[in-house]
């Protein structure tokens, strides 16, 4: 037996189980796949701020691919390019991230499972549920349900993006309902192309159209479909039948409902979790006192997003482009901690705002 019992090999459940090593307890983390980071399943843009705080156990350096410095959002004719003087994201191969975290783990001390599904039959009284939006976890366990998703897919393909360094989100109701579509160059030559489509909505149909509408007529040189949770369970730990539960990362929920990105909540909360192992209301209180703002804010801005069924007004993209995008992707802000910069009366007073702005522009 083990004092604690991470499933999910995963960046949450990597570092769920540096946490708690850290921590002084003896640990065991179970990935169902027989490698590391395989299949890989996410872009790989990542915040600076988001990367550097992964150190000292991950050296994202080392698996570089490209440097962000400009977006360009598209809604329709309308468009605007946002260019901060330090970069927006980094560009990351998502499974040498995954590796290089779990080799982490074992210099820690921990032990890794690979190749094997668990559901039950746990190896500690203290478990740590790091296995996806669809955890087998917090299924077992009877954890209250994720209530939204997105459904995304995503290729590399050979494509030269107008600037090598700058990415492309396409917002558009019609085309990517609930989400978006993206453009991310690897190089001069290669891109990471993708939609987004709210669930039960399915995305190959607006996958393909969206090819099209770009002009790629190459295959894929790798090709994915993924799952991402936009939404906070409701609960994420729980003492039941003599085992504590925690959940960390998308088996939480723990993203920003905005981009669907992850890494960062979801190895932060993953410390949490292997800190606070055994201790359920200890990890609820703190991994929502510190980030749990964030990611309401980032719901809050995709329902805006979402607003007029999913075409974004004109006035209300106009005033989130000088609101959120120039200032929470600048130097001053934090692409993630939007919390650090916002309030909820802030956000209620926009709010109400924009809506007056619609209603009066609509009559």
């Amino acid at each position: 037996m083990y004092d604690v019992h991470v499933v999910g090999g995963g960046p949450a459940g990597c570092f769920a189980g540096i946490g708690a090593l850290v921590s002084g307890k003896k640990v065991l983390l179970s990935e169902e796949h027989g490698q590391i980071g395989e299949p890989e399943a996410c872009s790989g843009l990542i915040s600076r701020s988001g990367l550097e705080s992964l150190k000292p156990y991950v050296d994202y350096k080392k698996i570089y691919l490209n440097t962000i410095t400009s977006a360009r959002i598209i809604s329709g004719k309308k468009e605007f390019i946002i260019r901060p003087k330090e970069e927006i994201a980094i560009l990351v191969s998502r499974c040498e991230l995954d590796k290089l975290a779990a080799q982490s783990f074992e210099q820690q001390g921990g032990a890794l499972s690979l190749g094997k599904k668990v559901t039950r039959n746990f190896s500690a009284k203290s478990i740590i549920g790091a296995d996806g939006p669809a955890s087998a976890v917090a299924d077992y366990f009877g954890f209250p349900k994720i209530s939204s998703y997105v459904a995304c897919m995503q290729g590399n393909f050979k494509f030269a993006c107008d600037d090598p360094h700058q990415t492309s989100i396409y917002l558009s109701g019609k085309d990517f309902p609930g989400f978006f579509g993206w453009a991310i160059p690897i190089d001069e030559s290669h891109a990471k192309i993708g939609v987004g489509v709210s669930l039960p909505k399915h995305p190959i149909a607006h996958y393909k159209r969206f090819l099209a509408r770009l002009g790629v007529a190459s295959k894929p040189e790798s090709e994915f479909a993924a799952v991402i949770p936009t939404s906070v369970r409701k609960r994420t730990a729980m003492q039941k039948n003599g085992y504590s539960i925690l959940l960390a990362g998308d088996s939480a929920g723990q993203v920003k409902a905005t981009t669907g990105g992850g890494i960062f909540f979801g190895a932060q909360c993953g410390m949490l979790a292997g800190k606070n192992s055994g201790a359920p209301q200890e990890y609820e209180r703190e991994w929502k006192g510190k980030y749990g703002l964030d990611l309401a804010l980032h719901k809050q801005f995709r329902t805006f997003l979402n607003m007029n069924g999913g075409e974004p007004h004109p006035l209300l993209l106009s005033a989130a482009k000088s609101f959120f995008f120039e200032d929470l992707l600048s130097e001053r802000g934090k692409m993630d901690r939007w919390g650090q910069m916002l309030t909820p009366s802030i956000l209620s007073d926009y709010t109400k705002i924009v809506a007056q702005k619609i209603t009066g522009a609509s009559k």
